[in-house]
């Protein structure tokens, strides 16, 4: 899969990141067609830890090296990739 391929699931700031810090380490949200435990293995698999599963959005909270990230956003049953930032609620 291209550059060009991961921009679809993959914003250009973030992809361009990955790439150019390929050993760092980073929490991201894998959003998933659905929620699997085949996915969780595959997840793993690629050296990724896999720390919640977020059901509300067919998502898995995960962390590890960007480079990783890179080879699980190539899987078929992942929709987006996006950083696990921070939410903060209105008051």
């Amino acid at each position: 899969m291209s550059k060009d391929s991961l921009n679809s699931k993959i914003s250009n700031d973030f992809l361009i990141y990955l790439l150019n810090n390929p050993d760092e380490r980073i929490a991201a949200i894998v959003r998933c067609l659905e929620l699997n435990t085949e996915y969780v293995a595959e997840t793993e698999a690629v050296g990724l830890i896999v720390s919640r599963e977020l059901r509300l959005i067919s998502g898995l909270a995960v962390e590890g090296a960007a480079s990783s990230l890179l080879v699980l956003a190539r899987a078929s049953w992942v929709l987006r990739v996006e950083p696990d930032e921070p939410v903060h609620t209105m008051r």
